[in-house]
Parts: structure tokens; C-alpha cells; sequence
């Protein structure tokens, strides 16, 4: 090019698509992307396609394809081979379903997986081959680096910790971009970072330690030209620090596409103007050539999740939080039998699936249960101490209040509070948070052999930290359910059936909240 002379291009990017690739009622956009980056290529044949990681699970499709059909190539790799995407970053729940299942979907990708703060833990070198990818234009020279969340990271890899670490963000971003900077000499550099901003995060009331440092990364480094984000699942475009940074939603319902227009200079190209749109997917037709790439993985998912598994009609459904927490309820006893089909100790451990959990009603189709359980979560055999149980206890019914006769949860994710069956305890609601808990036929000294979930075992780390986790089932617990639930001789039977009596609130008087116990008996006095 000659000097003072223009070049474009154009920069389109997806964010945290969670493997929605079933069309129709289902409402994916990923084909009507396909339409939108086949066009801009035709007006223009510089066009960079990156996702910002988070594409491999979260939907019942993902889950089947990593659970149920695990030897199939995965059809989110094919639509994004097809697409022509030139680099992704990578999301801690890119690791939901172990290494196997990331390393061998990387391997069948097309385009370079990055992520300069995963490495091996043994020789600390990136995890995922390079952490950058260049793209050249001519002489102009464009730089992609990038960088996972390490807050997001730290409850999702714990069993992998062998294998895989995690450096700080900060750290390793400053390391790699100047390197970058001195080997490479970009014109232009972009950083796909899976991790959020602290004014979204800050908004949302999110207590998220270290998960949403945007903003670090622009203030810090300086030489940032565009930084494109994820995690939020809200799409957004703004400038800070002289930095563009961009975040697409979620399940490719938006994108957000950047156009640069660059001047050349006698050695290096100048950047004249960046314009930023969001596009509505919803104006655009589906990609035939993408839906027939996927036609059999859609139809053998739609096949799987309308398989009945159960006609039986066994009390399954939640009203409401009160309902778990309470008294003891069918729903919970069905995990803690699915979580014995593993490990059959005395004690087990399980937590509420999910915010808003909902249970099981009427027919059950293989749906229903990834709906009333969609993480894939596996149970441990584990020993710990008493004071352990008692620590996790505390810790969940520290965020259990009592206001205006409701009861009510006071942390942000009901996932994080355990349902314990196999011994004796009660809670004192009349105690200070941390205070409330009482052992009965435990000693906090002694060493316990239970079952819990690995969910449960990654969030709960700090008090596990001189736990021993001796196996990790195969089978997740949807697996397990589903099992159980396919057994015709198979009911769920609680210990009891005994009136449970709920606590009235008086302002005059406290309330001493008894749960249940070995037994599954509850008491609840004033």
C-alpha cells in the first residue's frame, strides 16, 4: 500500500453462544450469524471472526453432546469451523465437563483456542499451544491475545489442579502483551478476555472476587486497542482508557461488529476511525448450508430430550425455597438417593440444583431432569472431619433469615446451600450467623467417610482444604436420577411421614429451628 492509503477491517464478535445451535422454537441465532459474516465478507474480504469463549456448555444440546454422546464430533466446532472463526477465547466452563472432552474439541477446531494465564502446571507453559494468533492484511500486522477470568476459574477446575493452573490475569497480561509488543510489533491489538466489567458486575450486586477486571486490564496495560469481553451475558460497546471495549449478550442473539479504518504511514499504519454497531440477528435469514452442517445433531438431541423417562407421579415438584429448607421433601430425597447409587455411605451431602429450583412434575422426559438439574455435576467419596459438615452447615444456614413471617435466603446463589442426610443436627435461628449449628452424634475431631457432590466439594474448598477425595464417580448425578427415576421398583420413600411443624414469627419472641434429623424429622419450637 502506498503511503496515506486506507485499509478496513471489519472485527465481528460473539460472546458465551453455550452451544445453542437447535433452531426453530428454540430460538437460536448462531444461522442468521452465519448469514450476517457471509455478507460482510463479500464487502469486504478483511473480516476477523472471534468468540470471547463460553460456546461449549451450558444448554441441554451441550450436555448432551458432552455427556449422553461425548463420541460425537461436537456441532458447535462444526458450525464454528464452518463460520471460519479466526480465534476463541476460552471460559472456566469450557472445563464443566473435564479435559478429555476441551482437549479433543480443540483438537477438531479449525481456529486457535487462546488463553495466556492457563498453563500446565508443571512447566507453567500455556495450556492451549500459543496464547496469541497474528493475522496479517498485507503489512498490517494484528495481534489476538487471550486471557481467562482467574476468579471465574477457581471453582471449576479443582480436580484438574494436577494438570492445569491458572496465573493471576493482571500478571500474566502485562507478561504476554509486552512481549507481544516487543517480538511481533502489531499495528493493532486486541484482547479477547473472558471475564466481565466491574461496572456491570458492581451493578448487578455481584460478589464476584477477581472476575470482572476489564477495566484493570485497559487502566494497567495502556496499549490495549480493543478488548472484547464475555461473561455478563449483556451486550455492550463503550471506550475507557483509550481502550474499545465490546461484549456480544449471550447464545449469539447479538453481535457486535467493529470497523477500523487504518492510514498508512511509512513504517506503521495509523488507526483513523473505529466504528462500532450491535447487530439484530432477527433481521436476517437462517443459513441453509449451517442448518443441513447440523441437521442429524439437532434431530438426535430433540429425540433424546423427549424420551420419557418416568409416568410416575412422585411429589417431585417445588413450590418454593421453603420447601427444601423447611421439611424434608421428596425432591431432596431423590438427589440424596441418585448420590447413593454411587457411594452408599451413612452420610451424604447434596445442594439445590439450581436458583429457583422448580423439581419434577408429570411425565419426566430426559428434559425435564437436565431442567431441574443442568450442571453436570459428579458424586466424591470423600473423607472429612466433623467440623468440616459443621462448617458447611454454618455456612449455609447463616444466609437463611426470617422477616415478616417469610423466610428467606440472603446469598445470591441458592446453589451454594447443602441438604445433609445420616446424622443428627439442629439450628438455632436465634443465634448470630455462623452460630446457629449443633451436631448431634457427630464429633467435630473425628473423621467421616460421606458422599457430596464435586459442585459442593469445589465450592466448599476453603473448609475442605485437609479432606482426602479418594474417587469421582463416572456418572453425574442427572445420570443417576435418570436411573433411579427408569427403575420400576424404584420410589421415593422419606424416613418419615410425621407432621413437621414451620415456626411463626413474633417480633416479642425468637425463633429456635430444629431440621431434620437422622430420621428426617423437623421440630420447630418458639
Amino acid at each position: 500500500m502506498e503511503k496515506n492509503e486506507n485499509k478496513i477491517v471489519d472485527v465481528i464478535a460473539t460472546s458465551d453462544m453455550h452451544s445453542h445451535f437447535l433452531n426453530g422454537d428454540y430460538g437460536s441465532n448462531i444461522y442468521r450469524a452465519g448469514t450476517y459474516v457471509n455478507e460482510a465478507r463479500k464487502n469486504n474480504e478483511n473480516v476477523i471472526l472471534l468468540d470471547s469463549g463460553g460456546s461449549l456448555a451450558g444448554s441441554l444440546a451441550a450436555f448432551y453432546y458432552a455427556v449422553v454422546a461425548p463420541y460425537k464430533r461436537h456441532p458447535m466446532i462444526k458450525l464454528m469451523n464452518a463460520m471460519q472463526y479466526d480465534a476463541s477465547g476460552i471460559s472456566p466452563n469450557e472445563f464443566k465437563f473435564g479435559l478429555s472432552f476441551l482437549t479433543r474439541s480443540v483438537a477438531l477446531s479449525r481456529f486457535p483456542w487462546l488463553s495466556a494465564n492457563i498453563e500446565y502446571t508443571v512447566t507453567r507453559e500455556p495450556y492451549f499451544s500459543t496464547p496469541y494468533t497474528i493475522k496479517m492484511y498485507s503489512d498490517l500486522k494484528i495481534a489476538i491475545v487471550g486471557l481467562t477470568s482467574d476468579g471465574l476459574m477457581k471453582n471449576e477446575y479443582a480436580e484438574m489442579e494436577e494438570d492445569v493452573c491458572i496465573e493471576k490475569t493482571l500478571v500474566s497480561a502485562k507478561r504476554w502483551i509486552r512481549y507481544i509488543h516487543e517480538v511481533e510489533e502489531p499495528d493493532f491489538l486486541i484482547v479477547i478476555y473472558h471475564g466481565g466489567l466491574n461496572k456491570i458486575s458492581s451493578a448487578n450486586k455481584r460478589n464476584e472476587k477477581n472476575a470482572n477486571e476489564a477495566e484493570k486490564i485497559m487502566e494497567e496495560l495502556g496499549v490495549i486497542d480493543v478488548i472484547i469481553t464475555a461473561h455478563q451475558h449483556q451486550t455492550v460497546v463503550g471506550k475507557d482508557h483509550g481502550t474499545i471495549y465490546v461484549q456480544a449478550g449471550q447464545n449469539a442473539e447479538e453481535l457486535v461488529h467493529l470497523s477500523i479504518k487504518f492510514k498508512k504511514r511509512t513504517t506503521s499504519y495509523e488507526i483513523e476511525h473505529i466504528d462500532s454497531k450491535v447487530i439484530d440477528l432477527n433481521d436476517y435469514h437462517e443459513d441453509e448450508q449451517l442448518l443441513k452442517e447440523t441437521y442429524y445433531d439437532r434431530k438426535a438431541v430433540k429425540h433424546w430430550a423427549n424420551s420419557v423417562v418416568s409416568n410416575k407421579n412422585n411429589g417431585l415438584t417445588v413450590q418454593c425455597i421453603e420447601d427444601i429448607i423447611c421439611k424434608p421433601h421428596p425432591f431432596t430425597q431423590l438427589l440424596h438417593d441418585a448420590i447413593r447409587l454411587a457411594y452408599n455411605y451413612d452420610i451424604s451431602c447434596v445442594h439445590i440444583p439450581k436458583n429457583g429450583e422448580e423439581g419434577l412434575k408429570g411425565t419426566i422426559r430426559n428434559r425435564d431432569i437436565y431442567d431441574a438439574y443442568p450442571h453436570p455435576d459428579k458424586p466424591i467419596d470423600i473423607t472429612v472431619k466433623g467440623k468440616n459438615i459443621k462448617d458447611i452447615l454454618e455456612y449455609s444456614y447463616a444466609h437463611i433469615d426470617f422477616n415478616k413471617r417469610q423466610l428467606s435466603m440472603t446469598m445470591i446463589d441458592e446453589t451454594l446451600f447443602t441438604v445433609w442426610q445420616g446424622f443428627d443436627y439442629c439450628i438455632d435461628m436465634s443465634q448470630s450467623p455462623f452460630n446457629r449449628v449443633k451436631l448431634n452424634g457427630l464429633n467435630e475431631e473425628d473423621s467421616y467417610r460421606i458422599t457430596m457432590t464435586d459442585y459442593c466439594y469445589r465450592n466448599y474448598k476453603m473448609y475442605l482444604q485437609e479432606a482426602i477425595v479418594h474417587d469421582t464417580y463416572s456418572e453425574t448425578m442427572g445420570g443417576l436420577i435418570r436411573k433411579n427415576l427408569k427403575c420400576d421398583m424404584y420410589s421415593v420413600k422419606l424416613n418419615h411421614l410425621k407432621k413437621h411443624f414451620l415456626a411463626q414469627i413474633h417480633e416479642s419472641k425468637k425463633c429456635f429451628f430444629y431440621p431434620w434429623n437422622i430420621n428426617n424429622k423437623m421440630i420447630a419450637t418458639i
